[in-house]
């Protein structure tokens, strides 16, 4: 029987994929040449991500960043949810050498009557006039990258920032997490 493969890959995944040796998670499908289910489903786990030290060592650029302005939301599939893209100011560069203006996206959930909410608990969505400390890897369809985590620096940027230098001085290369199984297989459809 012959089989295509399709791709499905996560925004953030591909950038990933492509701009690090990190394990990342992407699934791809055999699907028959015809109709039909997928007959086989593979796997690949993302990075571990439990703690600071292993966020930081993912990300390329680590900065304590000012949100200037929203720039725009853009839906980007059928899943809920889409892409924030925001302007930014670096207040102050933790890893890498960000330029003093950055546009970044983010994948966010869209809320009823305005505003946007998180897709995970290290995964602040970035509002205007606040401060947030931002892990961002490379990807040049959302201008300088796309965020890996971001955590608010509102209160007291300067533990913020002393919080991401000693998680950057003691950052883990990338690992995949150990919960994650790398191979699902579908079993094929009778007929």
């Amino acid at each position: 029987m012959k089989h295509k493969r399709t791709s499905l890959t996560i925004v953030a995944a591909a950038v990933v994929l492509t701009t690090t040796a990190g394990a990342a998670w992407y699934t791809t499908l055999d699907t028959p040449a015809g109709d039909g289910p997928p007959t086989v489903a593979h796997g690949l786990c993302l990075p571990a991500t439990d703690t600071d030290e292993d966020r930081a060592g993912y990300a390329r650029t680590i900065a304590l960043v000012t949100v200037d302005r929203s720039v725009e939301y853009r839906e980007e599939s059928a899943d809920p949810g889409g892409a924030l893209v925001s302007a930014v100011t670096v207040a102050a560069p933790l890893k890498g050498a960000p330029p003093k203006q950055m546009t970044i996206g983010q994948s966010v959930l869209r809320e009823v009557g305005g505003g946007y909410a998180r897709t995970k608990a290290t995964y602040l969505p970035l509002e205007p006039g606040h401060q947030y400390v931002v892990g961002i890897v490379p990807d040049s369809e959302y201008g300088d990258g796309w965020v890996w985590f971001a955590t608010a620096a509102d209160t007291d940027p300067a533990a913020a920032t002393a919080r991401w230098t000693r998680a950057v001085d003691r950052q883990i290369a990338p690992h995949p997490d150990p919960a994650c199984t790398d191979v699902i297989v579908t079993p094929a459809p009778a007929g």
